[in-house]
């Protein structure tokens, strides 16, 4: 049997709910592994998924027109990962999403979930705060890319993801902090020498 508890407590957060509520919500979800390096869902296709991470780590990116992917983020435990107009508009999705190590995921589509507030009201609000702690996270990390440094956005990656380094490869995690790989090197040798 699928455990839905960190789900529940992440919305109980918001909202309190009853027994039969919470049967509902884990009847909805689908619980689902996948293994290191698949994709969940892909940029230029139509996002299905919305998706709470309850183990492992994923890897949100774009690719350019070029073929540059560029990470925007890493979801930990108790992150959500969707492309809201996609899920949402059915248009192609902006982002793709991969795993970089084997994750545990409860996912969700489109109908079930509008069928999901219908039956729970409380649960709109909910994901109404949700969406906006998402996007202030997200404007929060546009604005630390620029206006911190690189060596910053870097000790922040590591503060926030200790085991990163391990997870995935050093282009993506210079993908990330936005620069050249050649520079993550720099940067991690000017760090090394500043700790001796």
């Amino acid at each position: 049997m699928m455990t839905a508890a960190p789900l529940l407590t992440y919305i109980e957060q918001y909202t309190v709910l009853e027994q039969q509520e919470k049967l509902l919500i884990e009847e909805a979800y689908q619980h689902r592994i996948i293994d290191k390096k698949q994709i969940l869902f892909q940029q230029g296709e139509h996002c299905m998924v919305e998706a709470f991470v309850l183990s492992g780590t994923l890897r949100v990116f774009c690719t350019d027109k070029k073929g540059n992917e560029h990470v925007l983020y890493f979801a930990l435990p108790g992150w959500w990962v969707g492309d809201l107009a996609s899920f949402y508009d059915g248009i192609p999705a902006f982002i793709s999403v991969q795993a970089l190590e084997k994750t545990e995921l409860l996912l969700i589509d489109p109908d079930t979930k509008a069928k999901l507030f219908e039956r729970i009201p409380s649960l709109e609000r909910v994901f109404r705060i949700i969406i906006q702690k998402n996007l202030s996270s997200l404007q929060q990390r546009f604005l630390n890319t620029m206006s911190e440094s690189a060596d910053q956005r870097y000790l922040n990656l590591l503060e926030k993801i200790p085991t990163i380094e391990q997870l995935v490869p050093q282009h993506q995690i210079a993908s990330y902090l936005g620069i050249l790989p050649e520079s993550l090197s720099r940067l991690k040798k000017q760090l090394m020498d500043n700790k001796r």
